[in-house]
């Protein structure tokens, strides 16, 4: 008997384990101890987004076509071959061909596995809880993120290679939880890929608020990830490695809690206010660290996770409800599609600036772009407020 309610459950577990990566935290300090430049070492990350984008409409298609237990089994899977080829083979070759499977995982997540939670609870006519739901199974993600930023530090000191090989048994442990969703009644009546993508297409393009909120969603992701890769690097200019692992799992603590106590916060706060004041909260300490440039800097840049469950809850709340049940996945895929362009773009710039400037000036860089999404929000959700009021 079919019973989806499982599934909220089994995802708070299924994002956990799917983030214990104990590279993660450090992860261009590892490829630089054995690549040897961040150039390189960021054109593995530049790959990793050409997957995510080379992947994303087909991964996109399978979740609704196939099945959201479908997609998540392969992404899942994909996620086991990355880690596991970086893990046997630290070489170039090795990162690239593993870069391109973990960027399948992504494309295969990306648009997935929120509309998996949604679907499962309109089952339940509990979407309108979603947010709630939605903060309860990703704080999870966090306490893995604290986990892995505490041990991931502790290994290193010893050795890189000891990093990649504990980060593939977690994996195991996620394909086996992926195997057990039950999948949801909502798939689409489009049997042809192409035709489904249009649809998804021109659904977007005849909602304003909907392109504003991909817009701004894309951009801001794609330069938070590399704005994030690039700050473990930053942070050993001002302090030792193994202070990393504590800056870093802190960090996810203040995470974690945001996430938990979002719904809470959206009961007296809407939640487009939250998404706008996070960010631009999230700007100004960012570029405040990077121009005192002392042991401080590290504080402030983390002090920004208390908003960071908050603003992803909101957003994603606001772009599930405009999403249609589908095309769900495909309309997540293509937010995540233009997020993955900008990194592919940005991470080979920032870490050829990186190499002949300094990480902080890349860091400066990505700051300052970030205003972008924040104003595209600001005119998306506060200077339309006349038009889309109804909704927010």
């Amino acid at each position: 008997m079919r019973d989806v309610s499982l599934n909220i459950k089994k995802l708070a577990l299924f994002n956990f384990f799917s983030e214990v990566k104990f590279y993660s935290p450090i992860i261009v300090i590892v490829f630089n101890a054995f690549l040897g430049n961040y150039t390189t070492s960021m054109s593995v990350l530049s790959i990793m987004s050409l997957a995510v984008i080379i992947m994303e409409f087909p991964t996109g298609i399978l979740g609704d076509l196939a099945g959201k237990k479908a997609a998540a089994i392969m992404g899942a899977i994909c996620n086991l071959i990355g880690i596991a080829l970086w893990a046997l083979f630290p070489v170039y070759w090795s990162f690239l061909v593993g870069a391109f499977f973990l960027g399948t995982a992504t494309a295969f997540f990306s648009g997935n596995n929120e509309a998996l939670l949604y679907d499962s609870l309109k089952e339940k006519n509990l979407q309108e809880e979603f947010h709630a739901y939605l903060g309860k199974t990703s704080y999870t993600m966090q306490f893995a993120l604290v986990f892995t930023a505490v041990i991931s530090t502790i290994l290193a000191k010893y050795s890189m290679r000891l990093v990649l090989i504990l980060s593939v048994f977690p994996q195991i442990i996620s394909v086996i939880i992926a195997f057990t969703f039950v999948d949801t009644g909502y798939k689409s009546q489009v049997k042809n890929p192409f035709l489904h993508v249009s649809k998804a297409f021109v659904k977007i393009t005849k909602n304003p608020k909907l392109i504003g909120l991909i817009l701004a969603k894309s951009i801001q992701d794609g330069l938070s990830s590399s704005s994030y890769q690039l700050q473990a690097a930053y942070f050993n200019c001002l302090c030792p490695l193994w202070f990393i692992g504590i800056l870093r799992g802190l960090s996810n603590i203040l995470g974690a809690m945001s996430f938990y106590f979002s719904d809470k916060i959206f009961k007296k706060i809407p939640k487009r206010v939250c998404l706008i004041v996070s960010n631009l909260y999230g700007r100004l300490s960012s570029l405040l660290a990077l121009i005192i440039n002392t042991v401080v800097s590290p504080f402030l840049f983390i002090s920004s996770s208390v908003f960071f469950g908050v603003s992803s809850v909101a957003n994603s709340s606001l772009m599930q409800a405009e999403f249609s049940d589908e095309e769900r996945s495909t309309m997540g895929s293509i937010t995540s599609f233009i997020g993955s362009i900008v990194v592919a773009i940005f991470s080979i710039i920032v870490g050829y600036i990186a190499d002949r400037l300094s990480v902080r000036y890349s860091l400066c860089i990505i700051q300052l772009a970030m205003f972008i999404p924040l104003f595209i929000y600001w005119r998306t959700l506060w200077k339309s407020t006349c038009i889309f009021q109804a909704n927010i």
